[in-house]
């Protein structure tokens, strides 16, 4: 068995993509988890804002909006996957799995692939074909061990409760995890109408599951390309003790 990926751009009958004509030089990266859509669109301009609000307001029902990092702005929708064709539908139907986000722009959708079959990825580009413009950009095999790396936010985020979620987002929100911090944990749990205590409780239990199922792939990732034995802090090889994670 080998492990595909696929990079390529597509232009088919799909609302984000047509919206991304609107906005040229302007991209517009999904990710798709759970029922939901998150859209992220790096633009403060005024006109341009306006313009994705009434398009994405028009396509789909919007749970949540905010700015981020004072560079761009966040939509969180519901998912349009059983209204419209995406790339999530195409690719499930070939049994392939889409590794996010997907970024639309000038009227092109910007997608990445795994696939675990050459002849069901043949399939999908010729179901692309009947669609409009296929390009294929790169595609590469990859060991099996970086599937763990890809497939998904469910195993970093699966554990966490809603008031687990709510305490990290409104932090980043606020900008507790900037560099200075810009909000003190006390003002964040004044506007929940909670405790410090309390939401201090949620913020840490939240941040200690998220990074007890983060270093596994990170272990991954970080040693996927070096040398198990190499100590990039240092500059130089050395050996980790027995039992130490590296």
């Amino acid at each position: 068995m080998s492990l595909w990926e696929v990079a390529f751009r597509s232009q088919f009958a799909y609302p984000f993509l047509e919206l991304s004509r609107e906005l040229p030089g302007t991209p517009i990266s999904m990710w798709c988890v759970w029922n939901r859509e998150l859209l992220q669109v790096p633009t403060r301009d005024p006109a341009a804002i306006r313009l994705v609000e009434r398009g994405i307001r028009k396509l789909g029902t919007v749970v949540d909006e905010y700015v981020d990092a004072g560079e761009g702005r966040i939509f969180l929708l519901k998912c349009t996957c059983p209204r419209y064709t995406s790339i999530w539908n195409i690719a499930d139907a070939h049994e392939l799995f889409e590794a996010p986000p997907s970024v639309f722009r000038d009227g092109w959708g910007y997608f990445r692939l795994l696939s675990l079959d050459e002849r069901r990825t043949r399939e999908l580009f010729r179901d692309l074909r009947s669609r409009g413009p296929v390009e294929l950009l790169h595609k590469r095999e990859l060991p099996l061990s970086a599937l763990p790396t890809s497939v998904w936010v469910h195993g970093l985020f699966g554990g966490l409760t809603s008031r687990q979620m709510d305490a990290v987002l409104q932090a980043h929100r606020g900008g507790y995890y900037s560099v200075p911090r810009q909000v003190k944990t006390e003002t964040i749990a004044r506007g929940l109408g909670l405790s410090r205590s309390t939401y201090e409780e949620h913020l840490r239990k939240a941040e200690n599951r998220i990074m007890s199922a983060l270093v596994p792939y990170l272990q991954l990732f970080a040693t996927a390309d070096r040398p198990a034995n190499a100590n990039p802090l240092a500059g130089t090889p050395t050996e980790l003790p027995r039992g130490t994670a590296g």
